[in-house]
This record gives structure tokens, C-alpha cells and sequence, in this order.
């Protein structure tokens, strides 16, 4: 495994972030943890969570219940929570009438956790001042609840606004941005604005969508019915128009000659951005995980002829 610190702030973390998203309440609890325990074993030391509503229609909780069990997984899994890096999300959906505190109070309460090392928070609600927000950032982190703040889908120009006013306030300013990022959506990742934000302002990127929904795993390109099933009459027609069938055939083409699959290709790419700190993945067996963690020594090899060709695309 490889780590990497985390824009400014003092967060080493494993290249790869296991995630949990729509994943662990869909499996028996044998085979979540064996994933889980995987990651672990394979190296992995960032691991995320989200609070999301149920999606199961039996989850005991209609909201929440995703931290809930990745608590108890991460118990039973035995690591030494002090060793990980452990991420969660600020979403805001009840704000103001629910602060940030109280949103934190509960996601802890549900994992059992005393503080967790990263918080994403979305993008600030039009009627919500800037300052008050960042203000509210700020408690968290000197309550000890929260390590480190990072943001969750904000534009270049937002990530500058609230970097230059944290520093003016002398507050704790975002070190670390969840952005999609892959070979089919390099924007707005790598827009030279944006680039510029997270560059000069010491935010680290822990990309997602990194395989755009599995369309860059090339498996839609080779059947036609996995597609079909996938993804509703609608979205295929836009998937065909924007083009982006033909592009994962260049991505395949491309990985045959290197030498690797097209997923390992599509987060190699990510990889050699030096901006990238870490991937965010789900995974629903040990095997996808080996799969993935290949992606590392493909970035290795991948020389400018090939990145050229990616950047193409």
C-alpha cells in the first residue's frame, strides 16, 4: 500500500479509501466483514461512511442504519481505530434547524465513535451564511469531535471564498475536497480554476465516481444486457450521445496494451495526480479489492505516451 499525506493537514492516509456506501446492509454480516477485514489486511487505513436513508425496506433505523453497522463491523473487525483514518459526511439537510453539532452528536452516537478524523461538508445552502457555517466548522474541530473539515462537491470558487475567509477569521480552514473525478469526467477536477484552489490552498483530493458508476470497468461495453440492466432506456440513450460507450472502447483498447483491466487503468489515471490523496471505492468482495489495489502498479508504469492518450479521451 501506498500513503499519502492529505492536502495541509497532518492525515497520512492509504491511496485507496474503502467506502461503504450502498454496500455492507445488502450482504450477510459474515461476508461485509470479510471485506471489511481485506481492506484492513491489504493496508488500507482510510475507510468512509455516510448517513443515508434505507434503501432496504427493512433497516431498523429509516436513516442512519449504514453507520450503525459500519460501527459494529469495524468492532468485530478488531483493528485499532486509533491506527485509521475515519471519514463521514455533514450533509446539512436539516439545517439550520439542526447544527452541525447535533448532526455529528448523532453520526458518532450511531457508529459509537468519540470523534471522527474527516468531515465532508456538502455545499452551503444559499440562505446560510458563509461565515456562520465555517464558525460551526470551526467548533467541531476545537471540540475534538472532528480531527479535520473537508468539502464535499463545492466549485474552485467556493473552495477559495471559504479557504480566504477561514484564514482572515483565523479559523480552521478545509484541508481535504471529495470531488468526482474519473477518465470520463475530468472536469471540474482538473479546470485550471479549480486546480488552482486545491493547489494553492493545500486541499488534498479523495476522488469518487472513479469508475463512473462501473461503466469504466468495460463489462457494459461487452454486454449489452448488464447494460440494459444497469441503466434505464433514457440513461443509455445520453450515455450514447455524450459518447461515452465509444470512449470506455478506448479505455479497453488502451489496457490491453499496458497490460491491466480497464478499471486498473481508469484509477491508475487518477493516481498520478498529484493532487489525488486518496480513491474512494466500495467493494462487495476481497477479490474486488485485490482487483483495485493492482491500480497502484499501473500508475507505476504508465509512462506520457499512454497518460497523453487518457488526457485525449
Amino acid at each position: 500500500m501506498e500513503y499519502r499525506r492529505l492536502g495541509s493537514s497532518d492525515l497520512e492516509v492509504s491511496a485507496f479509501a474503502l467506502g461503504s456506501w450502498l454496500t455492507y446492509e445488502f450482504m450477510a454480516e459474515d461476508e461485509a466483514l470479510a471485506v471489511l477485514k481485506s481492506g484492513l489486511d491489504r493496508g488500507i487505513t482510510f475507510l468512509d461512511d455516510a448517513r443515508y436513508d434505507d434503501r432496504t425496506g427493512h433497516a431498523p433505523l429509516k436513516s442512519g442504519y449504514s453507520e450503525v453497522l459500519f460501527g459494529q463491523l469495524l468492532r468485530k473487525s478488531g483493528a485499532n481505530r486509533y491506527d485509521l483514518v475515519i471519514a463521514n459526511k455533514l450533509w446539512l439537510e436539516f439545517y439550520p434547524g439542526q447544527g452541525l453539532e447535533e448532526e455529528i452528536d448523532g453520526s458518532l452516537q450511531r457508529m459509537k465513535l468519540d470523534y471522527i478524523d474527516l468531515a465532508y461538508c456538502a455545499p452551503p445552502p444559499a440562505n446560510v451564511p458563509l461565515f456562520e457555517l465555517l464558525r460551526q466548522l470551526d467548533a467541531l474541530v476545537r471540540t475534538g469531535k472532528v480531527r479535520y473539515w473537508g468539502t464535499l462537491n463545492w466549485s474552485g470558487d467556493q473552495l477559495t471564498h471559504a479557504h480566504d475567509l477561514a484564514t482572515r477569521e483565523g479559523l480552521h480552514r478545509p484541508v481535504a475536497s471529495q470531488p468526482a473525478y474519473s477518465l470520463l469526467a475530468k472536469s471540474p477536477v482538473e479546470d485550471p480554476q479549480t486546480a488552482r484552489a486545491y493547489r494553492d490552498n493545500g486541499i488534498g483530493i479523495v476522488a469518487s465516481y472513479t469508475l463512473y458508476g462501473g461503466l469504466l470497468s468495460g463489462k457494459y461495453n461487452r454486454d449489452s444486457q448488464a447494460l440494459q440492466n444497469r441503466f434505464q432506456p433514457a440513461d443509455l440513450e445520453k450515455l450514447r450521445e455524450k459518447g461515452l460507450l465509444a470512449k470506455v472502447e478506448r479505455v479497453i483498447e488502451i489496457a490491453g496494451k499496458v497490460g491491466c483491466t480497464p478499471a486498473q487503468l481508469a484509477m491508475a489515471y487518477v493516481l498520478k495526480n498529484p493532487l489525488v490523496g486518496s480513491i474512494l471505492f466500495g467493494a462487495k468482495s476481497p477479490a474486488q479489492i485485490d482487483d483495485n489495489l493492482q491500480a497502484l502498479e499501473v500508475a507505476a508504469r504508465l509512462d506520457e505516451t499512454v497518460m497523453a492518450q487518457l488526457r485525449a479521451l
